[in-house]
């Protein structure tokens, strides 16, 4: 059962379980999320945390890492890196000797499903890409430091870091370039409208951009931490 409404220690009035319509910078991690959240009911304080922001577990696993647990923490470390999209860990974060991982990266679902015009598509999160990312064209987001984490398709054709596409949220997201789809569309939701000209579409057949576009979405989302429930098996 969700629990509603928490006092937090980061916010001195009493949060609620709501939806955002809108992508949010999270005042715990300082990653974006989008969808349920805590947040505040007074609009002068503009505070939201993701929902497993606002109810950290204090230890925690991953598949990826075997018998390693991870331990909860309020504060990030200067010039430390997530191990899984290699941006900084400014807010909350999880911890194991010197691997660090955002709440969000932590809670990423490991399968995305859907269906694209009768077209079934399977994304599985992997701990490194074994083709080329679709955003940035490489294999690694920091050659020879950090592979990251990346969602490739069961037929190896789209393959996205977690990184990339956290790099490509904030961007839109500071550029204005998300909104509101009025029918919910493919993704229930969000529309992605700004990456016809990125490297994901170049060298593609036109006729495989809108799968290669729905295939993002699907990952943007997982990444705001706004995945539908179907999508997850």
């Amino acid at each position: 059962m969700k629990i509603t409404e928490i006092n937090h220690f980061n916010h001195h009035h009493k949060l609620k379980l709501s939806y955002s319509g809108t992508p949010y910078q999270c005042d715990g991690c300082k990653e974006l999320g989008f969808g349920s959240c805590y947040q505040c009911n007074n609009e002068k304080c503009d505070f939201h945390l993701h929902e497993n922001c606002g109810v950290a577990k204090p230890i925690a696993t991953h598949s990826f890492f075997k018998n390693i647990n991870f331990k909860y923490e309020k504060k990030g470390k200067q010039g430390k890196t997530c191990k899984a999209c290699g941006k900084d860990v400014q807010g909350f974060m999880y911890k194991s000797k010197e691997t660090y991982l955002h709440p969000s990266c932590l809670e990423l679902p490991s399968t995305l499903n859907g269906n694209f015009n009768g077209r079934s598509l399977r994304l599985n999160l992997k701990v490194k890409a074994s083709t080329k990312c679709l955003i940035c064209q490489k294999k690694e987001i920091s050659k020879g430091k950090l592979k990251g984490w990346a969602y490739i398709s069961s037929c190896g054709k789209h393959c996205y870091h977690v990184g990339c596409v956290n790099n490509l949220n904030f961007e839109n997201w500071k550029m204005g370039y998300f909104n509101q789809s009025q029918s919910g569309g493919v993704t229930n939701g969000l529309v992605f409208i700004n990456e016809e000209n990125r490297g994901s579409s170049s060298g593609r057949k036109e006729n495989e951009r809108p799968l290669m576009r729905y295939a993002l979405n699907l990952i943007v989302q997982a990444v705001l931490g706004a995945v539908v429930s179907s999508w997850i098996s």
